[in-house]
């Protein structure tokens, strides 16, 4: 049985608070991978996520950090991965040499949840280049080749931050990429769970195709 994913279109703590509230539910303990922030300062990245998901449990959550891929680590002892936000192809990059893809997959697919958070998020999907445009583009300082994301959620990139008046963008995306969108604004987040797609948050998830442009509000199933 496939676990869950969360995929947010990232924000500060305030923003995410309705969706953390719902991945925190049922979670206990989390491995935490920073490794997406540009200035390697994983420590300050720690401290931050600790206080932040404290706000949703009553009582102690046992939380790792991981920052070293390479590591030999038994994934299935934890309720959920959490990989955080910053550079979408720093983030890539040092999974794909590590090959800690493979282990990500396997973990989703033994049951255990994932939350992606902005790059976090982006990786989850069919290609990270979709992190090149709109007004917080990334850029590729690590010159990675092979865009390629985990593909979990069939052929779709994920955008995150997104606004509304970035839909023509996308679609010259579209056009040059022949893949789809699924464009996430800042305070909400796509749940996949039992094979179901569903819109978390408080604004609606856009999938945008060459075909159409389609709203999905918060708590409506998505048909993907």
């Amino acid at each position: 049985m496939k676990g869950r994913l969360f995929l947010s279109g990232g924000g500060n703590e305030k923003q995410t608070h309705s969706l953390d509230e719902i991945f925190m539910k049922d979670i206990n303990t989390i491995l935490y991978i920073p490794l997406a922030w540009p200035n390697g300062d994983y420590n300050s990245c720690l401290e931050w996520f600790t206080k932040l998901m404290a706000q949703h449990k009553k009582k102690e959550i046992e939380i790792e950090m991981l920052i070293d891929l390479t590591k030999e680590i038994e994934l299935t002892k934890y309720d959920a991965i959490y990989i955080g936000g910053g550079n979408t192809f720093k983030l890539l990059k040092l999974i794909k040499d590590s090959n800690f893809g493979k282990k990500l997959i396997n973990y989703y697919n033994a049951g255990g949840t994932i939350y992606g958070g902005s790059a976090g998020a982006i990786i989850l999907g069919r290609d990270i280049n979709i992190a090149l445009i709109c007004k917080d583009a990334d850029v590729n300082k690590v010159k990675l080749k092979d865009t390629t994301g985990l593909s979990l959620i069939k052929n779709y990139d994920i955008q995150c931050h997104f606004e509304e008046d970035q839909i023509q963008e996308h679609i010259e995306y579209i056009k040059k990429t022949n893949r789809n969108i699924i464009a996430i604004p800042e305070v909400s987040a796509l749940l996949k769970e039992d094979n179901s797609y569903k819109a978390i948050g408080l604004k609606p998830i856009t999938i945008i195709s060459l075909e159409e442009t389609k709203e999905f509000a918060p708590g409506e199933k998505i048909q993907i």
